[in-house]
């Protein structure tokens, strides 16, 4: 069963005042039952409050006969949703129900006075006008948001037909969640599955998957943070900041590769073939010098700067290695903890880690970590595997933090907040030269939308968000579908 979460523009920081209730999809003959208010206009579906001591079962047959007359059998229960608006938080099941005789209305004196009256309609044209919620905006948010509820409950329903896209793509993967950002600021969560199978954890708000090569995004920003606070400059030789290694061009001298080359992929580094992917947590640890001297079977390549920096694009893991190292050596702490201290203790995240084997440590004593899943399905050994490469793939989050992040760099880009200049974040943006669709950690899609995503052998995902509307979406999952995120549909699911 899908969990969806409406956050309110208007929602306080905590909510105090909690409400449950239950609501029916009733539809016959392509025509759905709705009660309609006749002095304001309203259409809902039928359903209310829940009462003490009520099963959400009884909770919806006694609201449908009290509003609409008929009585029902609840068939399926097939969502939960949370509304979050104030101080209020508004929770309710949503069931499939079935008309099973007729009963009698038992109207409240208020609902009289409002004409309430049950009517069928078509199922479409009930969907079409729940669409409409955001006109309602600048009239009555408490419409607007009813009718977003009523929408949204809709959509579902129409996924839980076996020929649905959308119910397809969930069903690729054991876990899923998702988080929407509309242009208005509004936002949205989805989640649905499992993030451990064998132990029947579902998938919550809390859950935190795999971000696999959103990494990169991440070690950009926490790279342009240091360029602000003076440590480096990006457009100088990464050489300049290493000293336990150094990067050597195809000749043998020293690389003139600058750092805005091995963020933008274009420093002619070249990944091992079948490199970073199948260490397990058990194996013997493979240090980041032993990753970038390919002197182990997860990487296999020397990181060399084979190609004149700036005339080829090649995507590389081994090239954010090489920033990871100078990360650590210019801040005189791991990765992890730098990352920490130029990203995420400023924007207060606290679902959102570098996955070094200590963390991981710690943070599975929470159950609140995704098992990864390979493309046959089956659990993968030890349930994560071990990422010495961090700052290319080590990532793990939440779709809400990740989001959280993506509504930051938007305010960067349009010169909003403090956590980084707007001429930083735009560099980011920038069309490198050459290579149009490719910035710093990111890559653009037309000129507003930039794109963020990975795949790794624990799981799937992509965040894409739109600088000029300020629209975000973050799709993750526990699986390696075996294809790409087209063919996989997490693309489609993180559409914008």
């Amino acid at each position: 069963m899908k969990t969806l979460e409406i956050l309110g523009a208007n929602r306080f920081e905590t909510y105090t005042k909690t409400r449950k209730g239950c609501r029916a999809v009733i539809v016959q003959e392509g025509k759905i039952l709705l009660t309609h208010e006749l002095n304001s206009g309203w259409w809902l579906m039928p359903g209310g409050g829940q009462e003490e001591g009520e099963t959400p079962e009884d909770c919806v047959v006694r609201e449908v006969e009290e509003e609409t007359g008929y009585l029902v059998r609840p068939v399926r229960r097939f969502l939960f949703m949370c509304e979050y608006y104030e101080e209020y938080c508004y929770s309710g099941y949503f069931f499939v129900c079935e008309v099973i005789g007729m009963g009698k209305m038992k109207l409240t004196e208020a609902e009289k006075r409002r004409g309430v009256q049950p009517e069928w309609i078509p199922l479409q044209d009930a969907i079409e006008l729940f669409s409409k919620h955001e006109s309602y905006a600048d009239v009555s948010e408490e419409k607007r948001g009813s009718y977003q509820r009523e929408f949204l409950a809709l959509k579902e329903y129409l996924n839980l037909a076996p020929e649905s896209t959308e119910r397809r793509i969930y069903e690729r993967f054991p876990g899923v969640s998702c988080a929407y950002r509309d242009a208005a600021g509004r936002e949205t969560l989805e989640y649905d599955g499992v993030a451990d199978r064998e132990n029947g954890i579902p998938v919550d708000g809390d859950t935190a998957f795999p971000a696999c090569s959103i990494s990169k995004f991440i070690t950009a920003l926490a790279v342009m943070r240091m360029e602000e606070q003076g440590l480096l400059r990006i457009d100088e030789p990464v050489n300049r900041y290493l000293s336990l290694w150094k990067l050597l061009a195809a000749d043998g001298t020293k690389s003139d590769a600058t750092i805005r080359s091995l963020l933008s992929h274009t420093a002619g580094i070249f990944d091992g073939e079948d490199s970073f992917y199948g260490l397990r947590r058990s194996d013997s640890a493979v240090s980041l010098l032993d990753v970038l001297e390919g002197r182990t079977a997860y990487n296999k390549r020397r990181a060399i700067s084979e190609q004149k920096p700036g005339t080829e694009f090649e995507y590389s893991d081994a090239g954010y290695c090489v920033l990871q190292l100078m990360i650590q050596e210019i801040m005189h702490s791991s990765f992890e903890e730098a990352v920490g201290k130029l990203v995420f203790e400023p924007l207060r995240l606290k679902k959102t880690f570098f996955a070094s084997l200590q963390n991981l440590e710690l943070r599975e004593k929470s159950r609140t970590l995704v098992a990864g899943y390979d493309s046959e399905g089956s659990r993968i050994p030890g349930s994560y595997p071990q990422i010495p490469d961090l700052a290319a793939s080590g990532l793990w989050s939440t779709p809400y933090e990740l989001m959280a992040i993506a509504e930051e760099f938007i305010e960067a880009v349009n010169g909003r907040n403090s956590f980084l200049g707007s001429e930083s974040a735009r560099e980011m943006i920038k069309p490198t030269e050459n290579f149009s669709w490719v910035g710093l950690g990111l890559f653009r899609r037309g000129d507003d939308t930039c794109v963020s995503q990975g795949w790794g052998e624990n799981g799937q995902c992509m965040l894409k968000m739109n600088v000029v509307t300020g629209e975000v979406s973050v799709v993750m999952t526990n699986k390696d579908p075996g294809v790409d995120q087209t063919e996989s549909g997490v693309e489609q699911l993180a559409a914008i």
